[in-house]
């Protein structure tokens, strides 16, 4: 009796098994459908956030300048971390004028990470326009940097006002 007590033990046990192995690749099938079923509304939400920063950084170098007294460069001091001179425009906002790469320059400075996202490159743009209209107004020389994703996520950093725009989904 006890032989076949043996193998009816081993015949459970790689039942079990086999029950185990078939649970696990179930949910294992059902995390990663609900995983990429999601991950564009992650990239989306990601950006969003990275665009956020990007403002938020803007906004903290034009106060800066203000308490500084409004100089033609800003130097931001961090404890623990070496000083950063930023050059600002007339109106205080960040632009490096006169520099062949100045939108990549200027998210090195304020993001101080790689242009990448998620694994994405994110393309650098600027946008030089002779004559803009937005708003009935007629804008002479605005400078536009636009960063995007290769998924189509964008958004824009106006030179002249600071202003950076809401992330465009395309």
């Amino acid at each position: 009796m006890s032989r076949q007590s043996d193998v009816n033990s081993r015949e459970k046990t790689l039942g079990e098994n086999v029950i185990i192995i078939a649970l696990i690749a179930v949910f294992m099938t059902s995390f990663l459908y609900y995983f990429f079923k999601q991950e564009q509304r992650l990239k989306e939400v990601g950006f969003d956030a990275m665009a956020r920063k990007f403002s938020s950084s803007v906004l903290a170098v034009r106060a800066q300048w203000f308490m500084d007294g409004q100089p033609d460069e800003v130097i931001l001091k961090e404890q623990g971390k070496p000083n950063v001179t930023i050059n600002v425009n007339r109106k205080g906002w960040v632009d490096f004028k006169n520099d062949n790469e100045n939108c990549q320059k200027i998210w090195f400075t304020l993001m101080t990470t790689d242009l990448y996202f998620m694994n994405h490159p994110i393309a650098v743009i600027e946008i030089n326009n002779s004559a803009n209209i937005t708003n009935d107004k007629r804008n002479h020389g605005v400078n536009i940097c636009r960063y995007s994703l290769p998924t189509g996520e964008s958004f824009d950093y106006y030179l002249e006002s600071g202003k950076v725009s809401e992330v465009n989904i395309r």
